[in-house]
């Protein structure tokens, strides 16, 4: 039984907190319980494992490696992107190619993670009148059973990542240093801020590339990848990259935090009644940032 990461362990190894080991602090968002296992030893068990019907009526050389793709294809060569990055706090020294790895990157993060796949999961059984699936990390069921849909949700990663990363292209490219090394990553690590209001019902996948979408992955404790999408974005053109990062205020950075806390209730484990009554309320009197990310961008604005 392997133990798959859907947050890859290039980035939880930044996140590790070292007088406990190089050991991460997780939240158990049910019982409240936090605990610090290694990076190593925190994943689920066979998550990308096609399920029994496809592993029964194919040959195993005849099917495709899900966790083998997405190490090979996104992870490795984003890798030692990311590490000079991190320790250049700098992307001037980007290719147009590895501009658009590190982008292709972003796209798999988004794409990859359970909340992502819960939320096609849950469109496929309303769509069917079937059950919506349980939140948790298995989300797509375990691989011991026949999963039509299990098997289609995994292959679709890496296609649909690909698929992502082509609109993404567009959309302008950033290095935000989070102050103090304050900077959190969640279970969805990809957080989005729009600045318009943005349908109910525009399929996640596609959130993250809207016009006027700014899309923020921590990588470390201080930086964060930032993607905005112009409103007047035109497919098939390529945005700019600055080379000199982006310094957050304290105020930003814990508003970026705060997005990722949301999503880790919103995702995962079903909220309790007075976790969503808080989440309502808190949105319900959140007052419009008083920064503008994409002020980055376009200096006049």
């Amino acid at each position: 039984m392997a133990r798959d990461h859907y947050i890859p362990q290039l980035i939880l190894d930044r996140f590790v907190q070292l007088e406990k080991g190089r050991n991460l602090n997780v939240l158990d968002k049910v019982s409240g319980r936090l605990f610090h296992p290694a990076v190593k030893d925190f994943g689920v068990k066979d998550l990308h494992t096609l399920s029994s019907g496809m592993r029964e009526s194919f040959e195993a050389d005849e099917l495709p490696d899900i966790e083998l793709t997405i190490g090979n294809h996104f992870e490795s060569p984003a890798a030692p992107l990311l590490e000079r990055v991190v320790e250049s706090s700098s992307l001037e020294w980007l290719t147009a190619a590895q501009r658009q790895e590190i982008i292709q990157f972003v796209a798999l993060q988004w794409v990859r993670v359970p909340g992502r796949l819960f939320n096609f999961r849950s469109a496929i059984a309303k769509e069917f009148d079937g059950d919506e699936p349980a939140r948790n990390l298995r989300v797509l069921g375990t691989p011991n059973l026949p999963d039509p849909v299990r098997d289609l949700a995994l292959m679709g990663i890496p296609l649909d990542a690909v698929g992502l990363a082509g609109v993404l292209g567009r959309a302008h490219l950033a290095l935000a240093l989070a102050p103090d090394n304050i900077a959190a990553i969640g279970d969805n690590p990809v957080v989005v801020h729009s600045y318009q209001g943005v349908p109910k019902n525009l399929f996640p996948t596609f959130l993250v590339s809207a016009p006027g979408i700014d899309a923020f992955l921590p990588i470390s404790p201080k930086h964060i990848l930032y993607l905005h999408t112009a409103e007047n974005a035109v497919t098939g053109t390529v945005g700019k990259t600055l080379s000199s990062p982006l310094h957050l205020s304290l105020k930003a950075i814990n508003y970026l935090n705060g997005l990722q806390g949301k999503a880790a209730v919103r995702y995962i484990v079903l909220p309790r009644q007075e976790q969503m009554a808080q989440i309502a309320a808190d949105m319900a009197s959140e007052e419009e940032p008083s920064f503008d990310f994409k002020c980055a961008f376009f200096p006049s604005t």
